[in-house]
């Protein structure tokens, strides 16, 4: 696992160090220390040993989010790691390990190596993207302090292209497992960790927006997900640039409002979505819907206001069959 010769030891443990030394350190990170024991799940232990030595692996995304919320686990539980060796190797080495699970190769912002697997009711999906660092330990005019200055750098460079500041946290798998679990800095670039405790969903920048506009449904729907405000800049930015929508793939786009109708608060969401201009870029008949006011003493609400009342009383009557 952390095998580059305790290249990282210095700066990820060096909470244990005496006060006085620990400022000696000269290394441009916003350090922040966690727990790693908060990010554990019990089938970290089996991918540990598919870990081979000389692979770095570091959690992130959406599940260091949740368990910095200390959110309860839904039954679809979804990991993102970033490896320093071959992802494809890892998951071969965790399915057979495990003895269940199926693979697959995802292409996001870069490929990604997916194992899909169950337990009960639950649903697991591990993906593993390659986060390569050779040519840093390849590089000879590298010294060890320089060589630990560019990884650390490339971390951050990492976490600044992802969607949302929420997402952009991340932590060493070593550090979450088993009785080596210990303190672990918890790399935060974007200022996540305030966002998370401001309760704000706010992108990491809006250029990263902009390259993958499915992301703005995805912001609206992680704020419903756990009951967060979305930033009121980025709301206002969205209002201005909600057509950038139609430059997305549209299985991508049903899967995230799929996804907000699978949630509780989706007439909410849908609400927003067409107060910020979004969902009729998506779905151009709304525009007549918003068009068509009142029509008779029949009708309590006008045809956009009454669509949405029947999403909601839907989501009602769906809850009280749950119970």
């Amino acid at each position: 696992m952390l095998g580059i010769e305790k290249l990282l030891e210095k700066i990820l443990h060096r909470q244990k160090l005496p006060k006085e030394e620990r400022e000696k350190i000269d290394i441009d990170i916003k350090t922040k220390y966690v727990h790693g024991l908060l990010f554990y799940n019990s089938y970290f232990d089996h991918l540990s040993k598919a870990l081979s030595k000389d692979t770095v692996c570091l959690i992130v995304g959406g599940w260091i989010r949740d368990r910095l919320l200390n959110r309860p686990l839904s039954k679809k539980i979804d990991i993102d790691f970033l490896v320093t060796t071959d992802p494809f190797e890892i998951v071969k080495r965790f399915k057979k390990i495990l003895g269940k699970g199926d693979i697959f190769r995802f292409e996001k912002e870069k490929d990604v190596a997916t194992i899909i697997f169950y337990e009960g009711d639950h649903r697991y999906r591990f993906d593993f993207s390659y986060f390569d660092i050779s040519d840093i330990m390849e590089n000879p005019d590298l010294d060890f302090y320089d060589k630990e200055r560019e990884i650390i750098k490339r971390i951050e460079q990492d976490l600044m292209t992802r969607d949302f500041t929420i997402n952009a946290m991340a932590v060493v798998f070593d550090d979450t497992i088993g009785l080596g679990a210990s303190q672990t800095v918890l790399f935060d670039p974007s200022g996540g960790l305030e966002d998370l405790q401001a309760g704000i969903v706010r992108p990491v920048s809006y250029e990263n927006i902009e390259k993958d506009p499915v992301r703005i449904l995805r912001g609206y729907r992680i704020a419903q997900e756990i009951d967060f405000e979305i930033d009121s800049d980025f709301e206002r930015w969205v209002k201005k640039n909600a057509s950038l929508v139609k430059n997305a793939p549209s299985e991508r786009l049903r899967d995230e409002i799929l996804k907000i109708f699978d949630k509780e608060r989706s007439a909410d969401t849908v609400d927003r979505l067409i107060k910020a201009g979004l969902l009729q870029q998506i779905i151009p008949e709304i525009e007549s819907m918003i068009k068509i006011r009142k029509t008779g003493d029949f009708h309590k609400y006008d045809l956009l206001n009454h669509s949405l009342k029947t999403v909601e009383y839907m989501e009602q009557f769906l809850k009280k069959k749950r119970f």
